[in-house]
């Protein structure tokens, strides 16, 4: 068993920083960032603390606690990028389900200024072991997840094909998915 923060610090560096949103973000949970260049150089992860704290509904009998998180370029973060994980954790939580590997959210309009992102995917954490993938508290088991923000045309390619065949153009293409400002995937595009 470890502490939820002690676990997310181990991966991700120290926190750095952190806020608790305004009146529309859900009692309890706070956005975090931590240390630059983790896990790779030019990257800051932001992450949600306390989204845990709620049991969401998932397919299974279970249910989920999750955390999100997001990689984004550690120079020239989007000022609202903690707005859109606060947004994605109320949704969760107004809906009592958890996001579901592979899930879409959008395009519902652009997600940060001067970007072309407009859907986020919901994928396990791909630059981080599996270790870091899964908390294991006291009070439940905290599954972690990395909320990747998709152009239209990659999304669209997503909802049409799946989840899978999203990953297998990731894989294939190998694009900067914290570049913000990064084309779409060549496949999305030829759809």
């Amino acid at each position: 068993m470890t502490d939820l923060i002690a676990h997310l610090e181990s991966f991700l560096g120290l926190i750095t920083g952190g806020t608790r949103g305004d009146d529309s973000t859900p009692s309890g949970v706070q956005v975090a960032w931590f240390a630059e260049d983790v896990p790779f150089a030019g990257v800051t992860t932001m992450a949600t603390v306390g989204l845990s704290r709620y049991h969401l509904a998932q397919s299974t009998d279970a249910g989920i606690h999750h955390e999100l998180l997001m990689h984004l370029p550690t120079h020239g973060q989007p000022a609202n990028a903690a707005g859109v994980l606060f947004q994605v954790a109320r949704m969760a939580i107004a809906r009592g389900y958890g996001l579901a590997r592979g899930e879409i959210l959008g395009p519902s309009g652009t997600l940060f200024e001067g970007t072309p992102m407009t859907a986020l995917y919901a994928a396990t954490p791909g630059y981080l072991p599996a270790a870091f993938h899964t908390c294991e508290t006291s009070a439940a088991t905290i599954v972690m997840t990395c909320l990747v923000p998709l152009t239209t045309s990659d999304a669209i390619y997503a909802r049409t094909h799946g989840w899978r065949a999203l990953e297998q153009a990731i894989a294939e293409e190998q694009p900067d998915l914290v570049n913000l400002n990064r084309p779409s995937l060549r496949v999305g595009t030829a759809t």
